[in-house]
């Protein structure tokens, strides 16, 4: 029992960053809209050429029934081991709002490309790049980004060098829980991604 309060202990955002969580989401969503629009700024022909790249991408996969390991799990960690390496210096006060609502922009971005260049089959193609992934990655980057913000604006207002204390992310616990969470998002994805191309190409193109 106590080891378990221990653990929800070490979890719980700290208390100077909980409202932080609505700020960075409110960030991440001004990046979904900026990205929603700069996608509709994507010419015609721009617009056909990502429809047969995608098309082909996709149709490989499905038929080696595979996807690349590495690259699902560079995929993975990259934004959060990303924002957690910027809670380590000072200048992250401003890099981790920015890369939040940079990840906002290129996913949404993304997903408007997919569906204005193949429709209705282009929204769940990029559901299945992207969607099962960031049921996984996005809570795990706001998990680690809260806890980064507040340690690099420590770091930004001198604190661990006039008190003599580190500013702390939480110990080594948050990145563990958020590296098994995502070795299970890099499973589901490599078990599920292929099967879902397969069927979509089947049922749209």
């Amino acid at each position: 029992m106590r080891r378990q309060r221990r653990v929800l202990l070490m979890l719980r955002p700290p208390e100077d960053s909980r409202a932080d969580y609505l700020f960075l989401g409110f960030l991440f969503l001004l990046g979904v809209v900026l990205g929603h629009v700069a996608g509709g700024l994507v010419r015609e022909d721009q617009q056909h050429e990502l429809a047969d790249y995608v098309l082909r991408y996709t149709q490989a996969s499905s038929a080696e029934n595979t996807v690349s390991i590495p690259g699902v799990l560079f995929c993975a960690f990259r934004s959060p081991l990303t924002l957690y390496l910027m809670g380590l210096a000072a200048c992250g006060s401003w890099m981790v709002p920015l890369y939040v609502t940079g990840q906002g922009f290129f996913l949404a971005y993304c997903v408007h490309c997919f569906s204005a260049s193949l429709g209705k089959g282009g929204v769940l193609l990029a559901f299945a790049a992207f969607g099962i992934r960031c049921l996984f990655v996005l809570p795990c980057c706001f998990f680690l980004a809260s806890r980064s913000w507040v340690s690099a604006r420590q770091r930004l207002r001198g604190s661990s060098v006039r008190d003599g204390a580190v500013p702390s992310l939480g110990g080594a616990f948050p990145p563990i829980i958020c590296g098994i969470v995502l070795l299970i998002a890099c499973i589901v994805e490599i078990s599920l991604a292929p099967r879902l191309f397969s069927l979509i190409l089947q049922r749209y193109y």
